[in-house]
């Protein structure tokens, strides 16, 4: 519809197409790298910290969707904090995080401003070669949806994602964008992506 903004379920639809084309693309990457390192487009590399479990991924991760109520949350300071993960800038200060082990594969988990006048911040973790399947679906969803978050699937023909979102204040959401290996019953994620935007409606 000309004159009318995107919806957030169109951007979505695009970020979705955009997002399975990098991670065929990273996968094949992270293949052909170093085996400690985590290959994230334009990026410089994330400091190296420890070896992690997914437990403790998982455990920030929720921690963190549970907790945050406005964008100041998701500044790296306070993700820190409330993550317990070591974050440290990159060597541009373009991303804050680190990378490490994460059983057969390895981590990234970074925050950083989509874009510099942006009010708020992104949080990824990726995981990589998804094909390890080090970090599962079920361990995410059901702390989640008992955290009150509604959830969302992504039709079939495009990329397997799961939305998960919370309301907040002043109009804004919480949103726990998962990807995962299937449409139907997903065992594994590749990626998590936490968001604070305007809901739609």
């Amino acid at each position: 519809m000309e004159g009318h903004p995107p919806s957030a379920a169109d951007v979505r639809s695009e970020q979705d197409k955009a997002a399975a084309s990098a991670d065929r693309a990273a996968d094949e990457a992270s293949r052909r790298a170093a085996p400690n390192a985590v290959v994230s487009g334009d990026y410089p590399s994330l400091p190296q910290g420890p070896a992690l479990t997914s437990g403790a991924l998982v455990e920030a991760i929720v921690r963190m969707a549970k907790s945050f109520e406005t964008r100041a949350d998701m500044a790296p300071v306070h993700v820190a904090q409330v993550s317990g993960l070591e974050v440290t800038p990159d060597s541009q200060g373009r991303r804050t995080g680190l990378q490490g082990t994460l059983g057969a594969g390895h981590y990234e988990f970074a925050v950083w401003k989509p874009y510099a006048r942006h009010p708020g911040h992104t949080i990824e973790l990726t995981v990589r070669p998804s094909e390890a399947c080090d970090l599962s679906f079920k361990s995410l969803h059901d702390p989640l949806v008992a955290g009150g978050f509604g959830v969302t699937k992504n039709a079939v023909g495009f990329k397997p994602t799961v939305y998960f979102e919370r309301a907040l204040a002043d109009g804004l959401g919480l949103y726990v964008v998962v990807s995962t290996d299937k449409h139907d019953d997903p065992r594994c994620v590749s990626r998590v992506k936490l968001e604070m935007e305007p809901r739609d409606g």
